[in-house]
């Protein structure tokens, strides 16, 4: 029975995937902006520095052409720059005249004319520049406000900071610099980039310092910004397709495997899962199919041994109801008196004790089959010449010959034979194959021929044979030749001495000829009891 799962490995790995791929984007992301935030803040810094510089030797011209540079208002805009304009709204550039509106003033100084130096320093940059020149009494600085998006921004050097101070005096040293301490001035974060004005003998007379806001770094980083989030964003959607599908492809030979472990559970042992992979699902996949043939040869087995406890049971019912039927047949005569003569009375009761000894016997091979089909049963292990034991079977066996006057000729290539193992049976082994091969021989004139050579005993006789379909059953139990020969037998002999061939390791098999010979053979060598 299947079970409604809710969660598969799929989703879960699907999950797994996805979370790993947006931590890892989220890593990526976070390292990749922080790198975009140094190098945009560091390209801003160095363009406003490059602007600044531009300024700086754009007013060094002018002043090494037309003389010393000082700041100061024209005289008729007064102290605002918003006041350069006529009525009309036009800024009157042309009224200090001179380059970048500017020129000679009558005691020889060149005035900027900062209506129109602010409009072209305005197309430069979007940010507030100072023009910073010493005053005329040495003891400070006087500096020029230029507009940011028309907003001015006023303040005069003894207003400003402490650390302000410094970094302005740093510039007038010869000295560039960055720096964020001019915020308070600012209604938002700023940057803040100082140039000097270097004369051409190394004399600063004058500086450059321009503020942007620092919101200018974002805006060159939006496109960066756009860009990697619409990467991310797409990042995210393939890996997530990508990890959907393997986790597909990973659960799907799990399923098939799943598949047929539930058949196999429910009695099917052919199922097969019919994954070959190189990795450890293939490993499981080849595990289960093992246990699946395994299942079915072992189900093969069971089918087969429960059939044989069927024929057994059958073959033991019908092997005792004739003794059984007998004995009480001449036993009811007996005792009905219908039986009075003395010489019938001997005869029944002969026939009586004939069916019990057989019974007896029937009972001793089945004890003897059970036992030795048993693994636990222990046997009487010793070390003993394999020579003595075919010796004294083959004795034993001349005894029933001799009543048919049959020779049973016995020959060897050694007499020393080591071998470990239970003597009594492997003599028990050895004389029930010599019985049925003095039973079966017809013609007395031709006698049963033992032989031990390298190892090997065979042991032949002349006969009617066995046909070649009887061959693979003959050591079965209860299989036996329905003749006047073999009348007594149990059909257990030879399915003993197999269990016994088995225990000791012994090496087993036969052949024959119908009308001829018939041979076992025995291999004793590598046999033997560990």
């Amino acid at each position: 029975m299947k079970r409604n799962i809710k969660f598969g490995i799929a989703r879960r790995l699907t999950v797994y995937i996805t979370t790993c791929l947006l931590l890892f984007v989220v890593v990526i992301g976070s390292v990749f902006s922080s790198l975009l935030y140094i190098n945009s803040k560091n390209a801003y810094e160095n363009n406003l520095g490059s602007v600044a510089a531009g300024i700086s030797e754009m007013v060094l011209s002018i002043t090494q052409r037309q003389g010393t540079f000082t700041l100061g208002w024209p005289e008729n805009q007064g102290n605002d720059p918003y006041r350069a304009e006529s009525e009309d709204g036009e800024r009157q550039s042309d009224q200090a005249g001179g380059e970048f509106g500017g020129g000679f003033m009558p005691d020889g100084e060149v005035r900027l004319s900062v209506s129109i130096l602010a409009r072209l320093i305005s197309k430069l940059t979007n940010a507030t520049v100072w023009l910073i020149a010493p005053n005329e009494t040495g003891d400070g600085y006087d500096m020029l406000f230029l507009m940011r998006n028309e907003k001015y921004v006023d303040t005069e050097f003894e207003h400003l900071g402490e650390s302000q101070k410094q970094f302005i005096e740093m510039l007038f040293e010869g000295n560039k610099g960055t720096t964020r301490i001019f915020g308070n001035l600012f209604s938002e974060g700023t940057i803040s980039v100082g140039e000097p004005m270097l004369k051409r003998d190394g004399t600063t007379i004058g500086a450059v310092v321009i503020h942007a806001s620092s919101l200018g770094i974002l805006d060159d980083m939006k496109s960066g910004l756009i860009t990697m989030a619409v990467s991310i964003v797409g990042a995210l959607g393939i890996g997530f397709l990508v990890a959907m599908l393997m986790s597909r492809n990973f659960t799907r030979p799990l399923l098939k495997i799943n598949d047929a472990a539930t058949m196999i559970s429910e009695g099917d042992y052919t199922a097969r899962t019919g994954v070959r992979r190189d990795d450890e699902i293939g490993v499981l996949a080849e595990t289960v199919d093992n246990m699946g043939e395994k299942l079915e040869k072992a189900n093969a087995e069971s089918e087969k041994l429960q059939k044989l406890r069927q024929d057994f049971i059958a073959n033991i019912s019908h092997e005792l109801r004739t003794p059984v039927t007998v004995m009480r047949g001449s036993l009811e005569a007996l005792c009905d008196g219908v039986v009075k003569d003395p010489e019938l009375v001997r005869n029944y009761h002969g026939e009586m004790l004939k069916e019990s000894k057989y019974m007896q016997r029937l009972v001793n091979d089945l004890l003897d089959l059970s036992r030795l089909q048993n693994p636990d049963f222990s046997m009487n292990i010793s070390q003993f010449n394999l020579y003595d034991a075919i010796s004294d079977a083959v004795r034993s066996a001349r005894r029933v010959a001799d009543a048919r006057e049959l020779a049973v000729d016995f020959e060897f290539d050694t007499t020393e034979f080591p071998f470990k193992g239970d003597y009594d049976r492997v003599r028990q082994m050895l004389l029930i194959v010599l019985d049925n091969a003095v039973k079966f021989t017809e013609d007395v004139s031709n006698p049963v021929n033992v032989a031990l050579q390298n190892g090997t005993l065979t042991v032949k006789n002349v006969g009617k044979g066995i046909e070649a379909e009887e061959l693979p059953y003959i050591f079965e139990r209860f299989y036996r030749t329905r003749s006047e020969t073999n009348k007594n037998g149990t059909g257990l002999g030879l399915s003993i001495a197999r269990q016994i061939a088995v225990r000791h390791g012994i090496g087993i098999s036969v052949r024959s000829v119908p009308g001829g010979d018939t041979e076992f053979i025995f291999d004793f060598v590598g046999g033997g009891v560990a």
